[in-house]
């Protein structure tokens, strides 16, 4: 089973992994994956799932902690010769504290007549480089990085960014560590469900009235003797 603990009060720094990811981390790992989860309501998730040889934890472990004290939930899980720590962070309004990155609804209100809400999500995440020295950033095309963006409904593919692949509610993005900074955008729509039935019960009413009126209208027109 995974170990599951708090990690401690949420501190943002200028190079914090909320918007920028270390090369030497990408360059020391497995496999590194972070996901972006994007709540109907403007929370979200923020969580990094980072793979590593045992050997090697010490090292990927502290550049994961340096760069994320603002994450709060961490999980430590062994399998094999490989270990897997994923941090895990929760904001009340993702958007508002993810530096680089925006948030647009179009609802009711920007589309009354619609029984869609749409979902812009769309950031600027940099490969922070710090310390790296040119014999360490050899080789950085293979340095990757999977990003993954979870969106509230369905993705529209024509809405997203250069090399995303957008299955359902999901596009993800394979990053090298060749780039500085990418710019990752993608649009999804969701049902106004609440709506719609608002909309079929109004429909429903306004019909029912109208039988019922034309039925009581046929029962008091007077009868041919």
């Amino acid at each position: 089973m995974p170990n599951y603990r708090q990690i401690g009060c949420r501190q943002i720094s200028a190079i914090s992994m909320l918007a920028a990811v270390p090369y030497l981390l990408l360059s020391a790992s497995q496999d590194v994956r972070l996901t972006t989860v994007v709540n109907w309501d403007g929370s979200g998730l923020r969580q990094y799932a980072v793979s590593c040889l045992k050997d090697r934890k010490d090292e990927v472990g502290s550049r994961l902690v340096e760069r994320s004290r603002d994450f709060d939930q961490e999980r430590w899980q062994e399998k094999g010769p490989v270990l897997t720590i994923t941090r895990d962070w929760r904001p009340a309004n993702l958007a508002g504290e993810v530096p680089g990155s925006s948030l647009h609804l179009s609802g009711i209100v920007q589309k009354p007549l619609s029984i869609f809400t749409h979902y812009r999500w769309s950031e600027e995440l940099e490969i922070y480089r710090d310390t790296a020295t040119e014999v360490e950033t050899f080789g950085e095309e293979i340095a990757l990085l999977d990003y993954e963006l979870k969106m509230p409904g369905r993705v529209l593919p024509d809405t997203v960014s250069t090399n995303g692949k957008a299955r359902g509610g999901t596009v993800t993005w394979e990053l090298s560590g060749d780039a500085d900074q990418y710019t990752l955008a993608a649009t999804s729509r969701r049902v106004r469900w609440g709506y719609l039935l608002f909309l079929v019960y109004v429909v429903g009413f306004i019909a029912f009235q109208v039988v019922h009126y034309t039925a009581q209208v046929i029962r008091n027109r007077p009868r041919r003797i």
